[in-house]
């Protein structure tokens, strides 16, 4: 009852805290937003040495991370938690109810750009790691904070800092406070995720936009060729045709896999957002295609006019934006290398393409027997009565690199919920879901001291 006291005796002060944090709009995306992230990391690391730890800033000055430790010696155990303060662009704007940076409440449900998707989370983190020093002023556990700056973008800054920190970085367990639960009836903490290939392709056939009475039936237009080779990518099986796709892909174990609940609900996802098509891969569920198999997305395209009434062009470009999804031994850069192929071998005649590479990351799978699994897996019963292990559908790539470093296990764990509409406008957190959020972090705290 302790942690469940303390939140709602600090509640007005946690909730200050948050909306103060929620109101930075630390977008990694914007490449003229160092102020901004700036700013949102010194906040952080004024609210870490408040609470007792010992506070670095690495990395490029435009887009700090924040490393924060709390030590109580070396036979004591070591937990690393990473989350990150950096948001997705908000735009559209005109699709929001309120201004995506300036937080409001509605029906229960915090609305801000970040609510969820990483400062809702990490906050209720660093809630949760205050009100337990508080309550154990002699913890005998070390407890490590990262968070990051661009892991929207990747985590590039992070990704060449690991070599160099891995001294600082070393912990018996890393916890990462970054995924959903499922949902509240039925909780799921996730021990692996799928990594990702971020890329653009642009197709340009001439260096003006055309009259499309003049030259029409006789220019080909690149929006017709880059969707051309874009519908010819995924058979009517659900496979992905490029060449070598499958290349070194390497199954989850069928133990590791017995032991996971492997869920997917049609019908929650029609109620929550609408979705009414669903895709899955022959011979996979739906769930195993979301979680276990490799994916090729269409993210954008972007071509010709598309503004108010009407335009009649040929337009002289057009591009895609496209992700995949990856499972283990896929590189992200072999993958990133047969898509251009593909689109070269493709294409047709005079299409002149080029190729942008926006990173990507490996996937990143841990144990169900890890004892930092049972830990948390024993948290979520307690407090829901229930607990299912499964994958995460997103992909975090640094976790990969991460977990090497640390040279010990990991947990992805978190609050999210479908619902919570993170990446969109009118992004949301439930309050009720925060406090879960904090209370598991507490308790499990508790346990690994114990442990």
């Amino acid at each position: 009852m302790y942690y469940d006291n303390w939140f709602n005796g600090m509640k007005e002060k946690i909730m200050e805290d948050y909306f103060t944090y929620l109101k930075f709009p630390s977008i990694s995306a914007y490449k003229e937003n160092g102020d901004n992230l700036k700013r949102c990391a010194h906040w952080l690391e004024k609210y870490l040495k408040e609470i007792g730890f010992q506070v670095q800033k690495w990395g490029d000055d435009n887009f700090p991370l924040i490393f924060g430790e709390k030590l109580y010696g070396d036979d004591v155990p070591t937990l690393l938690f990473y989350c990150h303060y950096d948001v997705q662009p908000a735009e559209p704007f005109e699709l929001w109810y309120s201004d995506p940076f300036d937080p409001e409440i509605r029906n229960g449900r915090v609305y801000a750009r970040g609510a969820e998707d990483n400062k809702g989370q990490s906050f209720y983190t660093l809630c949760a790691i205050k009100s337990f020093f508080e309550k154990n002023i002699d913890a005998k556990i070390n407890i490590k904070v990262l968070i990051d700056a661009e892991e929207e973008m990747g985590s590039e800054t992070l990704t060449k800092i690991i070599p160099i920190k891995e001294g600082e970085l070393r912990a018996d367990c890393l916890l990462v406070v970054d995924v959903g639960m499922g949902s509240l009836d039925n909780p799921s903490i996730s021990i692996g995720a799928r990594g990702i290939m971020t890329m653009e392709v642009n197709c340009k056939v001439m260096d003006v936009d055309a009259h499309s009475g003049e030259l029409g039936g006789i220019a080909y237009s690149p929006i017709r060729a880059i969707t051309e080779v874009l519908g010819k990518i995924i058979d009517d099986k659900g496979r992905i045709v490029i060449p070598e796709f499958y290349r070194d892909i390497s199954p989850i174990f069928d133990e590791d896999k017995k032991a996971l609940d492997l869920f997917f609900d049609k019908k929650e996802s029609e109620k929550t957002i609408g979705l009414t098509a669903f895709h899955s891969e022959d011979g996979y569920t739906t769930a195993e295609t979301n979680l276990l198999r490799p994916t090729f997305e269409i993210n954008g395209i972007c071509g010709g006019y598309t503004g108010i009434g009407f335009k009649t062009i040929i337009p002289k470009e057009a591009s895609a934006k496209i992700s995949c999804r990856l499972v283990p031994k896929q590189d992200f850069q072999h993958i990133y290398s047969i898509v251009c192929k593909y689109f070269n071998d493709h294409l047709p005649p005079g299409v002149v393409v080029e190729f942008k590479f926006h990173g990507g990351g490996a996937a990143s799978f841990s144990s169900p027997n890890f004892k930092c699994v049972n830990i948390i897996k024993k948290v979520y019963t307690d407090i829901f009565g229930k607990c299912r292990l499964s994958l995460t559908g997103g992909s975090i790539p640094i976790v990969c690199d991460l977990s090497k470093c640390c040279n010990g296990e990991f947990v992805m764990l978190g609050t999210a919920l479908e619902m919570d509409s993170i990446h969109a406008p009118n992004e949301n957190f439930g309050l009720d879901q925060f406090k879960y959020g904090f209370l598991i972090i507490a308790n499990a705290l508790e346990l690994f001291m114990k442990s």
